[in-house]
């Protein structure tokens, strides 16, 4: 498949007739190379200009000696550096011709058909990178880097996911205000025992399942996502809740396009909730992520996401159909490894929701920071890397109109809550996890004030 497969067992007499059949399709591709990139340039506009007047220069040299294996690396680097990887892979697969074999050839080859999008290919001249007895450390691990990369992005099927069983206590479980007396319409009302502020305790279970299927096309998967979570109350039985979504859509490498680290996804929604029993919410709808990794310690995205949400009337909870409405959401989030056992996350929401009544319709902002490091286990018997991650969420909605049975103005609602988690490994794949947090929000509406507590105690498992 390759050419060192065709040419290296011919006579050396060959090799004066193909120095002249090379030389004239590089002359060409070294021509061709400043107005042919099919990738952006890594350089900047200043430097471009004198790549360009050093890839001639080098083009001169290759013209006049074909087999100049160091003059043909140079001019591949620079047309890399350029965009024009097309021009770069010409260039060093026809010095395979001149050196057949040479790991360092095969090495960046891969190299560049794997900034094209073309893994098989390069999987190939990796593998023959390899296949060569002696070859460097500092190749043969460069190698074993890009090809687990190469078999992340094309198992075929892939499934992993994670399960949460666990339990918490709350001292505000049902959002109730603080305090037990509000205003409503400028009149002072003393609040029913449901509607109060309840600490209570529950149960939970939680998981999730993401799945990976490689279509045709190269470069494209099909995603396949599935989220569930349900909690069961020692004394709000109104409270108890289940809910799911499942997202799927496919999954596009962007590489190929000459964004290179970039994805693009899309994606349907569905989902649906029941509270104490009843049905509660069912939702539809679609998104589009855009991510990117330009570095493997560095993340960023861009997500937007459009949801009719229907809510149900029940018994507990009469009023719900009013909220139904449509959501259209952008987020925006980046992590950032500062060090081999230190992260550090921020993100961003604008949110509108534009309900069947206008005093449930809103606008909503908000912004997440998080800080997470790995330490290592103060106790023997448990030798993997703790984790201590601590975050921080603000935001604050704004309500198009009053809501008449509460007030003459519209509501505005502003929330603070911070979340401390402590992830204990117990085994490879199964860890104990402990988190504690507040939540504060503040709001010209009495019945929107309101604080909580809580402490809860979970296992994960990973698969």
């Amino acid at each position: 498949m390759f050419p060192t497969m065709t040419f290296r067992d011919r006579r050396l007499p060959l090799f004066a007739f193909l120095a002249i059949f090379v030389a004239t399709p590089v002359a060409h591709a070294a021509s061709a190379a400043p107005t042919d990139r099919n990738r952006p340039p890594r350089a900047s506009a200043e430097e471009v200009v004198r790549i360009e007047e050093r890839r001639t220069a080098l083009f001169q040299v290759m013209l006049d000696n074909p087999g100049n294996l160091d003059a043909a690396f140079e001019y591949a680097a620079l047309s890399s550096q350029v965009g024009d990887l097309e021009g770069a892979i010409a260039t060093l697969e026809r010095m395979l011709i001149f050196a057949p074999g040479l790991p360092r050839l095969q090495l960046e080859l891969g190299v560049l058909y794997f900034r094209l999008g073309a893994y098989e290919t390069a999987r190939g001249y990796f593998d023959a990178a390899v296949a060569v007895p002696d070859i460097p450390e500092e190749v043969r691990r460069k190698v074993d880097t890009y090809l687990a990369a190469i078999d992340q992005k094309s198992d075929g099927v892939g499934v992993t996911g994670s399960y949460t069983v666990g339990a918490r206590y709350q001292t505000n479980a049902n959002g109730g205000p603080t305090s037990s007396l509000v205003t409503l319409r400028g009149l002072s009302y003393e609040l029913s025992d449901d509607a109060r502020r309840s600490p209570d305790a529950n149960v939970f279970a939680s998981g999730e399942v993401r799945s990976t299927f490689d279509l045709p096309p190269q470069g494209v998967e099909f995603k396949l996502n599935g989220q569930a979570h349900t909690e069961f109350y020692r004394d709000r039985s109104d409270l108890n809740l289940g809910l799911l979504e499942i997202t799927a859509g496919p999954s596009f490498d962007l590489n190929r396009f000459g964004l290179e680290g970039y994805s693009l996804d899309l994606y349907g929604i569905g989902g649906g909730a029941v509270l104490s029993g009843e049905p509660f919410l069912s939702s539809f709808g679609a998104g589009a992520l855009l991510g990117a990794r330009p570095t493997t310690d560095l993340y960023y995205g861009l997500r937007g996401e459009y949801r009719h949400e229907t809510f149900f009337n029940s018994a507990d909870h009469p009023t719900m159909a009013e909220k139904s409405g449509d959501r259209l959401q952008l987020q925006m989030a980046a992590t950032y490894r500062l060090a081999p056992s230190v992260s550090v996350g921020i993100a961003g929401i604008a949110d509108r929701f534009h309900a069947d009544t206008a005093y449930n319709t809103y606008w909503q902002v908000g912004g997440v920071v998080g800080y997470s490091v790995d330490y290592a286990s103060p106790i023997d018997a448990l030798p993997g890397a703790w984790n201590l991650a601590l975050s921080s969420q603000l935001s604050r909605r704004f309500y198009d109109e009053a809501d008449p049975m509460i007030s003459t103005k519209s509501q505005d609602t502003t929330k603070w809550a911070i979340n401390l988690t402590q992830t204990i490994p117990i085994e490879t794949d199964l860890a104990a996890q402990v988190q504690a947090g507040y939540q504060h929000a503040w709001s010209n509406y009495d019945t929107s004030k309101s604080d909580n507590l809580f402490l809860s105690i979970g296992l994960k498992k990973v698969f």
